[in-house]
């Protein structure tokens, strides 16, 4: 389904009085106004009116560019889950995937988005699709305490087939687990000390194997910027006491990452420890667990840097969060572009000035 025919997609909340602007203008507005840089509601409307002609050759805009004040009371009017549907729903349609999807859930806090409190400033979780580099689906609420509650609900709503969830120590919860095996995924998930007796009885069965030739392994390595690292990923079959198998009836394997790290000839070492519902297969494990840090790299680290997300001052909390759903819809849109070869910030440059490539970046 094409950009348009999705956005058609959306009730209009607004009463009869209210509706000079049509709806999916305003929204076509700010989607296309955002991935070609701009970064709140009084540079939406800028760049409306000066590219209405060729906001024209999609839409009407019988009445013009709305007033800041009027895109801002319309977006954040909107439904969030009809809003996520249409613009996930579009990105989802020209997704490519090939093999086991790894999934990433990792929450970002909108440093900028609060009124009375710092503390309560928004927080989104988004699901990432590693392999594409792009985000599948987001959830947010008003503190960072939430975020397992959030993440749970945004897999109710996820198709997760011979997909792997990579999440981190918050979200150890059997509750997690359980929805995420409904939906037909699997997961590795960090295990630290808020679940003090399941880590001390993986220590514990790590500690047994170490010394076994056929103990399943994979190791990398990686070197850069004066520093050395190498890792060893071993993954073993979760053979839990019958009260923690009781619990945690859906791990299946256990893997600790132990590292290794070299920086200016000063050498330390450390592990880590996950559970999973995989097989045993070390190489996929340390696959995974690789892939779930570029959550950080490809996209927060993008949506602070080249979006200025953490510089975005809107105290709405509905007017943040969809703010932050058209963000990554736009950064989806600038990864998936298969042509000209570009920094994603060029790109998004490339799409203020440049009509035509604006264009092609939303339609093909």
């Amino acid at each position: 389904m094409t950009l348009l025919k999705q956005l058609e997609q959306i009730t209009d909340p607004r009463k009869d009085i209210n509706l000079k602007h049509n709806l999916v203008d305003v929204v076509f507005l700010t989607l296309s106004a955002i991935l070609s840089g701009a970064t709140g509601w009084k540079s939406i409307q800028e760049f409306g009116e000066e590219q209405l002609d060729w906001l024209r050759l999609y839409r009407k805009f019988e009445n013009g560019i709305p007033r800041r004040h009027c895109i801002a009371n319309i977006i954040k009017a909107l439904d969030s889950d009809l809003l996520l549907q249409a613009v996930f729903g579009w990105i989802n349609d020209n997704r490519q995937s090939e093999g086991k999807t790894i999934i990433a859930l990792d929450g970002k806090t909108m440093r900028g988005a609060w009124s009375e409190d710092a503390k309560n400033a928004l927080h989104v979780v988004s699901a990432f699709d590693v392999g594409n580099g792009i985000a599948l689906y987001q959830g947010s609420s008003n503190s960072k305490g939430k975020e397992a509650e959030v993440a749970r609900n945004m897999i109710d709503s996820m198709a997760l087939d011979d997909a792997i969830v990579t999440l981190d120590a918050l979200h150890c919860q059997v509750s997690t687990m359980s929805k995420i095996r409904q939906r037909k995924g699997e997961f590795i998930i960090q295990l630290k000390a808020n679940q003090p007796m399941l880590l001390e009885t993986v220590k514990t069965a790590f500690s047994e194997v170490y010394a076994q030739p056929e103990l399943p392994t994979f190791e990398q390595s990686n070197t850069g910027h004066g520093r050395k690292e190498r890792r060893t990923v071993m993954q073993i079959e979760a053979s839990l006491p019958a009260e923690l198998k009781k619990k945690w009836p859906h791990i299946t394997s256990l893997i600790e990452v132990a590292s290794e790290r070299t920086v200016n000839g000063k050498t330390s070492c450390s592990s880590r420890w996950y559970v999973s519902s995989l097989q045993v297969n070390a190489k996929e494990a340390a696959n995974a667990i690789r892939e779930h840090w570029g959550v950080e790299n490809q996209l927060h680290w993008v949506l602070d840097v080249v979006f200025r997300e953490d510089a975005l001052k809107v105290t709405d909390p509905d007017g943040a969060k969809h703010l932050a759903l058209f963000n990554r819809a736009a950064l989806n849109a600038l990864r998936q572009h298969q042509g000209k070869k570009d920094s994603l910030a060029g790109k998004r440059r490339r799409a203020g000035w440049s009509p035509t490539f604006r264009s092609e970046l939303l339609f093909g």
